[in-house]
């Protein structure tokens, strides 16, 4: 799935597999993490502009973290979720790119 991160300066298309955590750390963007990816500190989390249906399934766990953070329908833990379909576009972004 082709993943773009809107940033402040531009849209940045990220390839590579893993969470979106994962990709986003390999292309270079920052992402916000006290836990090291282990989906409890919610600092990771991402809005979902576009593409979200073709995410994996929210978890219990990620669900919990999400409930617990007042996360938006459109939220997700970037260190908690994967792209599962290559054709389609995902479009992500943070309050801090």
């Amino acid at each position: 799935m082709p993943l773009v991160a809107r940033t402040r300066r531009a849209d940045r298309i990220i390839g590579g597999r893993g969470t979106l955590m994962d990709r986003c750390l390999s292309a270079g963007l920052p992402v916000a993490s006290a836990c090291s990816g282990r989906g409890a500190c919610a600092r990771c989390l991402v809005t979902v502009l576009q593409g979200g249906e073709q995410l994996s399934p929210i978890r219990t766990h990620e669900a919990r973290v999400l409930s617990r953070n007042h996360a938006a329908p459109d939220q997700r833990l970037s260190c908690q979720c994967r792209a599962l379909n290559a054709a389609e576009t995902l479009l992500i972004t943070t309050g801090y790119w």
